[in-house]
């Protein structure tokens, strides 16, 4: 079934955000001129921006398994 504007615009916001949020981890790990010392040798900071990296695919999988959610509901009720 064809899905509302609403989910488009939900989910497109949901990917804006997960850039944004993959983009600030590449800066903050490999750009930023931050001294936080190290932890087990590698950087602080890029550990930061490793983590910051990871939350970023983690919200454009949750973006991917809302809209696959959608269309299942929508099915249910066609029944």
């Amino acid at each position: 079934m064809k899905r509302p504007v609403a989910i488009w615009i939900n989910v497109t916001f949901r990917i804006i955000v997960a850039f944004a949020y993959f983009l600030v981890g590449m800066y903050v790990a490999f750009y930023s001129e931050f001294d936080l010392g190290t932890t087990f040798g590698v950087p602080t900071i890029v550990l930061f921006g490793i983590l910051f990296m990871a939350y970023g695919c983690f919200r454009i999988w949750r973006a991917y398994a809302y809209f696959n959610s959608t269309d299942d509901e929508d099915e249910e009720y066609q029944k």
